[in-house]
């Protein structure tokens, strides 16, 4: 036998371990990037609303009957006209697991004018809140 008729039989060998090896061995699967912003209480949807709008602390209380979570955010439009803005609350048990989330209402800005949103929990459970806010279609 000569060396060509030994290197047909290894190369055929080595090609099928290749294909059968998924051509070059196992892809690793598209995982999640760790983000290294960790969330606040407020998020705005773009930039241009947060340049829009002024907010202050939330101020947090409880009632001493139903031991209900309130919560109020100071808001301000920095433009010179009406402000059209949905907002939505989520509240958050004491593990940070969520319990409520609100669907989108609208609130009208009016322009240079202090504002607020108020909104409160539903149980007694909830531990903390955050509110998204986006320009109203």
């Amino acid at each position: 036998m000569n060396r060509r008729s030994l290197l047909i039989p290894v190369a055929l060998l080595a090609a099928a371990t290749w294909a059968a090896a998924g051509c070059g061995g196992v892809k690793r699967p598209f995982q999640g990037r760790l983000d290294p912003h960790p969330p606040g209480q407020l998020h705005f949807a773009s930039q241009m609303l947060q340049d829009n709008t002024a907010v202050g602390t939330p101020s947090v209380s409880r009632d001493e009957v139903g031991n209900i979570l309130h919560v109020t955010v100071p808001i301000r439009s920095t433009r010179n006209e009406p402000m059209y803005v949905d907002y939505r609350v989520t509240f958050f048990d004491r593990n940070h697991q969520q319990l409520i989330q609100t669907g989108w209402f609208t609130r009208t800005l009016t322009p240079n004018v202090p504002d607020f949103i108020s909104v409160k929990s539903m149980t007694p459970a909830a531990a903390d809140f955050a509110v998204d806010f986006r320009e109203a279609k």
